[in-house]
């Protein structure tokens, strides 16, 4: 898969997980600078960021917060980090393991409580 811009969705839940970690270096963060590969995760929506590093690994999840997708199915999103504290991966499921339908389309949206179905 070949490397893209954000969508407006995907920034959005970026924007509210940099917010909900309460660390001041995340609030300045260039959205447009940053380019995305699609993962492999049956569509759920995982994305990967470019680096100009060679050997990034995982270091830390920063925040996580979830979203109703749909189908009423919560989807589970996390802003992880590589060992050097950089933006590594944007990881999101649902949790019946289906494709995701839709981004959110407000921050309202994302919640940080447990998700849960009604």
């Amino acid at each position: 898969m070949s490397p893209r811009s954000l969508l407006p969705g995907e920034v959005l839940i970026m924007r509210s997980l940099l917010d909900h970690a309460y660390e001041p270096k995340w609030k300045a963060v260039d959205f447009a600078s940053f380019r995305v590969t699609d993962m492999n995760d049956g569509g759920m929506g995982s994305l990967s960021f470019e680096s100009t590093k060679s050997d990034r690994r995982f270091g830390r999840t920063l925040s996580e917060g979830w979203f109703k997708d749909e189908d009423g199915y919560p989807c589970v999103v996390a802003m992880l980090l590589d060992k050097e504290d950089e933006i590594f991966e944007l990881d999101s499921f649902k949790v019946d393991s289906s494709a995701r339908r839709r981004l959110p389309e407000s921050e309202a949206e994302i919640l940080f409580d447990n998700p849960h179905m009604d």
